[in-house]
């Protein structure tokens, strides 16, 4: 992508540009000054010019949205980077070659045996990272597939998420990403028959491709959320089902005038649209009678006899259609029409009646809790216990099939058995030839999977749904080989395996990123793969198929590296792994995460998708066998991983690791999810920051992010390598493995800024306070500055963060050291891109502050509601400003004048109620500015992200 040559230009007092170049000078200065922190200096400047009057909050506040605006066009520019697109032609040409290869070498049945099972797959996944609102990630994708783009472009809309995000519409926004890959996957299907047909002519067209699959389990996650009722994930489905019969409609429609008018092939064009037509009209009446379940006093029983109602319109297979589609392609002579036609098939047998095939997911402890209930028996207290498996092994070989109804499904009160039963009517009502996945997180031990299977088998649905584990976490990791291992000592799982030609499995990098640092996590992941196709290589299961899904997030925390696509998925799943169940003779197929409005980036324009999916598509391929040191220095990559889980799971249990991730908590970002996010108060309004190891990933990492320093990505490397140095720097310098992980760490570090970190302590730090108030040179603030000053001298989150600050510092001095002497930048001079992130948390920091001076300033009052004035000032230094606003306007009512209330009134009075202007002082000087800050330190929090290009 081009970029004009755009010399900065002046902005008035507040030039970003000045300022950055000002940031650089301090930085100069650091080597004379230890203690100086640039950051820091330039936050104070700002503050105190914006308390004295000398700038305004509008000032200020455009300053950061140019600033922020810049970090948006730099994000486009990297998504454009990331997925590859340089223009249509090249992204068709590129596939269209691929697949010209595979058909030059190969003969027909093995070009057959290559193309009907997916090797590849994406999975669309929505946990809350719906930091940008949708209107904001159009301009983003506008900006990334534009040509030409001036680094200075105004973006023109807030930088922050839409409001109200609840479950419809993080679903909705899935969909917009769903509809760009189907007309992604009919473009590159279209490419594929072209070139098939050009090897193998018409006999082509019985093929049935699978060129990869893509899936979504929004609205069908319940896995730490209780909000999702059975009624919500059926009407989805129902609603998805519409959708892809009116989308093969459309396409088949704008087909018709490639079609011949008359004949065999305009009676079969009738056929199509007819049964179309009818199956549409079915599933109206569906949503439609649940629909009003959900919104009045319907009885669910009146809705329940519609869908189930056996009156031949509605289907639960494609092949109604798919059979006349393939007539029709046998009549029709070669051209347009006939490819066409044949595209409209391969979509519809690829993605079945829904638009994406779908993924339920619960916890493991739901599901053994669930057992533990149905089951109501003394052995079920311990699982892991081989008579624990055996018995569940007897109930999977003993089950007799129960078959449920909507009555059933609704009086369910076990979160896990209601979701086989929710599949059972999937099944029976909706699709009964799409597989769903049955997600189960944190498993760590055989029987969850198990149990699994039981329920699967009693709910008749065994057949239809792949029960995939989930290791994430540190035990998972360790023990996921083994746990496969003793599941394929059980011929109960064997012969489910067997049915389904596939065993699904899951890995975590996000969780496991938080509990034993991304690097080690990767490491322990790829460990797991090889341990995984050792254990299947000694399973008789000939020809089946191992389907590997990696689960991550957008940001490098969450195990999504920063590189372009190519590099992101051989990072999750290395060419080694690849090879060792090639070696094995296993069929692998891998499938990737992209999550949330973040994720949702690469398939929100339709150029960016096709280019996207064609990346993974080709995937797919198994790399040639090849050598890397890597692998056969075993002892040093055993140690390596070793010291670096030790290095990083000691630095998670350091208060200071702690005091970061409680310093502000959730309150310094948006909330960008419909997943609730819990208080972070008790009953009586103390402040808890004590509990972080209950935090997820995506607020873990978001706030790493915000403070400035990705410490779970760039942390440990000097005390992994140990004594090994040189050894290790000839290994980095060598290794295509380590190359990947090493840019990542480099490009962490090249974000990352201890400096930043620092400054964000420095609010809690009473001696700033005092200090400020010791010069004088605020008088009017000095009653503020003092009791701040008081209020956190017993506070301890400066001190604890300094000490990690200074722990990290003495680790970044060898990782930098380290990646000059293998060949990489890891940021230790800044450039002027990270100056402006180090820019825009100054203008945060001074933000901060506005806010700690106002709460300084807030009048006492009476406890009210259990919150007394203390505990408000307490919670608004941890920015919980709605909630100190809402107290405040209980206490300090303003009394706005009725507009009705015109009457002028005859008798005199010299007394005016004195609290009626104080009050409105209290509004328009403390309340008001404390929530425009807030707003506006929100806001900035997203421009950070901009720049690590995701949130959390």
């Amino acid at each position: 992508m081009m970029q004009k040559d755009v010399q900065p230009t002046a902005s008035g007092k507040l030039d970003e540009f000045r300022l950055r170049d000002e940031l650089r000078a301090l930085r100069t200065q650091i080597p004379d000054t230890p203690a100086l922190n640039p950051i820091v200096n330039l936050a104070f400047d700002l503050s105190r010019r914006l308390e004295a009057g000398d700038i305004s909050f509008a000032e200020l506040k455009a300053l950061a949205v140019r600033l922020m605006d810049r970090a948006g066009v730099q994000r486009a520019r990297h998504l454009r980077e990331r997925v590859g697109f340089v223009d249509r032609g090249t992204t068709y040409k590129e596939f269209a070659d691929f697949v010209e290869s595979a058909a030059a070498a190969a003969d027909f049945e093995t070009f057959k045996a290559r193309w009907e099972r997916a090797r590849t797959g994406i999975v669309l996944t929505a946990h809350p990272t719906f930091g940008l609102s949708d209107a904001l990630s159009k301009r983003i994708v506008e900006i990334a597939v534009a040509d030409e783009v001036d680094p200075n472009t105004r973006i023109g809309v807030p930088h922050r998420p839409d409001d109200n995000i609840d479950l419809a519409y993080e679903h909705g926004r899935a969909q917009n990403a769903i509809q760009n890959l189907r007309n992604a996957y009919v473009e590159l299907l279209d490419s594929f028959f072209s070139a098939a047909v050009h090897r193998f002519g018409d006999k082509a067209y019985t093929l049935h491709p699978k060129l990869a699959t893509f899936a979504c389990w929004v609205g069908y996650d319940l896995d730490g959320r209780t909000d999702i009722d059975w009624r919500k994930s059926f009407i989805l489905r129902l609603k998805e089902k519409r959708a892809s019969l009116g989308d093969i409609r459309e396409r088949f429609l704008a087909l018709k005038s490639e079609l011949p008018a008359d004949g065999e092939a305009q009676r079969l064009s009738r056929q199509v649209t007819g049964k179309l037509d009818l199956t549409l009209a079915a599933v109206d009446e569906q949503i439609e009678a649940l629909g009003k379940v959900m919104t009045t006093d319907a009885p669910l029983a009146e809705a329940a006899n519609i869908i189930t109602r056996q009156d031949g319109y509605n289907i639960t297979t494609v092949e109604p259609i798919v059979s006349v589609l393939r007539a029709l392609i046998d009549v029709l002579p070669e051209g347009k029409g006939k490819r066409g036609v044949a595209v409209i098939a391969g979509l519809m047998e690829a993605t079945g009646l829904g638009t994406a095939h779908i993924h339920v997911r619960i916890n493991a402890v739901q599901l053994n809790n669930a057992f533990r209930a149905f089951v109501h028996e003394p052995w079920t207290r311990d699982l892991s216990e081989s008579q624990a498996l055996a018995r569940i092994v007897g109930m999977i070989e003993t089950a007799r099939r129960e078959s449920v109804n909507f009555e059933s499904l609704d009086l369910e009160t076990a979160t896990a058995i209601r979701q086989f039963a929710l599949i059972a009517q999937i099944h029976k009502h909706v699709d009964r030839e799409t597989p769903i996945r049955f997600l189960i997180a944190e498993t760590e031990s055989p029987a969850t999977v198990l149990i699994a299977i039981f329920f699967a088998t009693l709910f008749g649905v065994d057949h239809i749904t792949d029960v995939s584990p989930l290791f994430e976490t540190p035990l998972g990791l360790e023990t996921g080989a083994r746990v496969v291992e003793r599941l394929l000592e059980e011929k109960a799982y064997v012969n489910y395996v067997r049915r389904r030609r596939r065993m699904a499995l899951q890995t975590g990098f996000s969780d496991a990123g938080r509990f034993v640092g991304q690097i080690a996590a990767t490491l322990a992941i790829e460990r797991l793969h090889h341990g995984l196709a050792d254990a299947i290589a000694g399973a008789d299961l000939k020809g089946i198929e191992t389907l590997i899904f990696s689960t991550h997030g957008e940001s490098m925390g969450r195990g999504a590296h920063p590189g372009e696509m190519r590099t992101r998925l051989n990072y999750l799943f290395s060419e080694e792994s690849r090879r060792r169940f090639a070696r094995h003779a296993i069929p692998i197929k891998h499938e990737t995460s992209f999550q949330g409005g973040d994720g949702y980036l690469f398939f929100a324009n339709r150029r960016l998708t096709t280019r996207a999916l064609a990346t993974v598509v080709m995937d797919g391929e198994i790399p040639a066998e090849g050598e890397d040191p890597f692998y056969e220095d075993t002892d040093l990559r055993l140690d390596f991983i070793a010291r670096l889980r030790t290095y990083q799971e000691h630095l998670f249990a350091h208060p200071g690791y702690r005091a970061v991730l409680g310093a502000f908590g959730a309150n310094i970002l948006f909330k960008t999810g419909s997943r609730p996010v819990k208080r972070q108060m008790d009953a009586t309004g103390a402040v808890d920051r004590s509990a972080v190891s209950r935090m997820r990933a995506i607020p873990n990492n978001a706030i790493l992010q915000q403070f400035g320093y990705v410490a779970n990505v760039v942390a440990g490397l000097g005390a992994a390598v140990g004594s090994e140095r040189e050894r290790f720097i000839e290994l980095a310098r060598n290794s295509q493995r380590m190359r990947p992980l090493l840019e990542m760490i480099a490009r962490g570090k090249q974000l990352s800024s201890l400096n930043a970190m620092g400054a964000n302590a420095v609010v809690f730090d009473p001696g700033f306070w005092a200090w400020r108030a010791s010069w004088g040179r605020e008088p009017n603030l000095d009653p503020a500055f003092r009791s701040l000053a008081s209020l956190l001298l017993s506070d301890d989150r400066n001190g604890e963060i300094n000490s990690l600050v200074h722990h990290l510092r003495l680790d970044a001095v060898e990782l930098h050291t380290m990646l000059e002497e293998i060949g990489l930048e890891g940021g230790k001079i800044p450039d002027d891109t990270r100056l402006e992130l180090d820019l825009l948390q100054a203008i945060r920091l001074a933000l901060i502050m506005r806010v700690f001076i106002l709460a300084a300033q807030m009048p006492r009052f009476s406890a009210r509601g259990d919150v007394s004035h203390r505990q408000l000032f307490e919670m608004a230094l941890m920015l919980d400003v709605p909630d100190v606003v809402a107290v405040m306007r209980e206490a300090f009512p303003r009394r706005a004048k009725e507009a009705g209330d015109q009457t002028q009134y005859t008798e005199p009075a010299t007394y005016r109620p004195h609290g009626i202007d104080d009050y409105g002082r209290v509004e328009t000087e403390i309340l008001t500015p404390m929530e425009e800050a807030y707003e506006l330190i929100r806001e900035i929090g997203t421009g950070i992200s901009h720049h690590f290009g995701a949130f959390g």
